[in-house]
């Protein structure tokens, strides 16, 4: 046999070996990381929602006890979404935020032209690295609700000085209490009450 019936001869062997112990590969759903971020002349607020590959949602929400522009504080819901993702150990995301300026400059479409920002951009992008597949989108304010939602109640929240967790628990309440205890509603009366 010359030298290329031996490499082929090889080559068939490997084929032989592969297709008897075949080789499957596995695609991993990756977590979703919404973030959001809020600036009132109160307060500054940081949101994330990380949604787990089965569709388990869990929600933080930080009120920043620092001012910080809007766009910082953006900034904070991401680097903080990122950095507890790293700390889980979870190798695959994709980031959904409905800041255009953060998902643009992170994904190199616009440069970073303010200083204090890009130190911001500097600690994202070094996150990231952390990740074996990290992908990112703009998405509409509306596709980020629950984020959005909980930023504006991060920055209206009144928190006490030595105060640094507060749980809200915000439950929808249907029907009126009124019905529930057999009494009907007279939305003339109602009406004619409200004015006086």
């Amino acid at each position: 046999m010359d030298s290329l019936d031996i490499a082929n001869a090889d080559l068939l062997t490997k084929a032989h070996t592969c297709l008897n112990n075949p080789i499957y590969s596995v695609h991993l759903t990756p977590w979703k990381l919404y973030f959001d971020g809020s600036k009132t002349d109160v307060a500054s607020g940081a949101v994330i929602v990380l949604e787990d590959p089965l569709g388990i949602r869990h929600c933080y929400s930080f009120q920043l006890d620092f001012q910080r522009t809007n766009n910082k504080a953006e900034y904070e819901a991401l680097i903080i979404g990122l950095e507890m993702l790293v700390e889980l150990g979870i190798q695959s995301v994709e980031i959904l935020g409905d800041s255009m300026l953060v998902s643009k400059q992170i994904a190199g479409e616009y440069k970073c032209l303010n200083p204090s920002l890009a130190v911001y951009l500097v600690a994202a992008r070094n996150l990231l690295v952390e990740f074996r597949e990290a992908t990112w989108e703009y998405i509409p304010r509306e596709e980020n609700f629950a984020a959005n939602e909980m930023a504006q109640i991060a920055t209206a929240v009144q928190m006490p000085e030595n105060c640094v967790q507060r749980i809200i628990k915000i439950i929808k309440k249907s029907p009126p209490s009124v019905l529930t205890r057999g009494m009907e509603i007279d939305v003339n009366t109602a009406i004619m009450t409200e004015e006086d």
